[in-house]
C-alpha cells in the first residue's frame, strides 16, 4: 500500500488530445502571471493611498483636539482677561508634542493662530461678544526620499513609483462667540 503511494504519478491522457498530456501551455501561464502582477500593483497602490488618507485623518483629528484645548482655555478665562481684537500666533501646548511627532509632523510644519474680533450687537459702544477663530495649518510634502534614487530597473520608470514632489497645505479652523456672561457658540470647519 505504501509503495503505491510513493510511486510518481503518470500524466493523464485526454483522448481528444491524441495522446498529449493535459496541462497549461506557457502562454496561458504567462497571461495568468501578467494578470496577477497587474492586480498586485493595483492593490499596492490602493494600500498606499489608503495609508495616506488615514494619516491625513489622524492629523485632522489632532488639529481638532488642539483647537478644542485652546478654546477650553479661553472659556476658563475671565471676560477682562480675554485677548484683545487682532490676530496672533499661538504656541501649541507641550502636551501635544508627542502626538505631533507621532503624526509625522514637526512643530515647524504645524502652526496655530488666533483671531479675535470684538462684536457690539446693540451699537452702544460696549463690546458684548468676542468672536474667536482658531486656525491650525500644516504642510505635508510628498513621499519619502528613499524611493528617489532609481536603480535602473523597469519598475523605477513607472509613473506611480516616482516620489511625489507635491506638498499640500491643510487648514482646520474653529470659531466661537464668547459673551461676557458665558454665552458660547461653536462652529468647527
Amino acid at each position: 500500500m505504501i509503495s503505491r503511494l510513493l510511486q510518481p504519478c503518470k500524466p493523464s491522457v485526454d483522448p481528444r488530445n491524441k495522446g498529449r498530456p493535459e496541462g497549461f501551455t506557457i502562454v496561458e501561464v504567462m497571461m495568468a502571471s501578467v494578470i496577477l502582477v497587474v492586480g498586485f500593483m493595483g492593490m499596492i497602490t490602493a494600500l498606499t493611498i489608503s495609508s495616506e488618507m488615514l494619516a491625513t485623518a489622524r492629523r485632522q483629528t489632532l488639529a481638532a483636539q488642539i483647537m478644542s484645548s485652546e478654546m477650553d482655555k479661553l472659556r476658563l478665562t475671565t471676560w477682562t482677561n480675554l485677548p484683545a481684537a487682532g490676530t496672533s500666533p499661538l504656541t501649541i501646548g507641550s502636551d501635544f508634542s508627542s502626538a505631533v511627532t507621532a503624526s509625522g509632523l514637526t512643530t515647524s510644519t504645524i502652526t496655530l493662530s488666533r483671531t479675535v474680533a470684538d462684536l457690539d450687537v446693540n451699537s452702544d459702544g460696549i463690546v458684548d461678544f468676542k468672536d474667536v477663530k482658531l486656525t491650525v495649518q500644516w504642510t505635508k510634502s510628498g513621499t519619502s526620499t528613499a524611493a528617489a534614487t532609481p536603480s535602473g530597473s523597469w519598475l523605477d520608470n513607472l509613473a506611480f513609483y516616482r516620489p511625489s514632489s507635491i506638498s499640500r497645505t491643510y487648514t482646520r479652523s474653529m470659531s466661537s462667540v464668547i459673551g461676557e456672561y458665558g454665552l458660547n457658540l461653536n462652529i468647527q470647519r
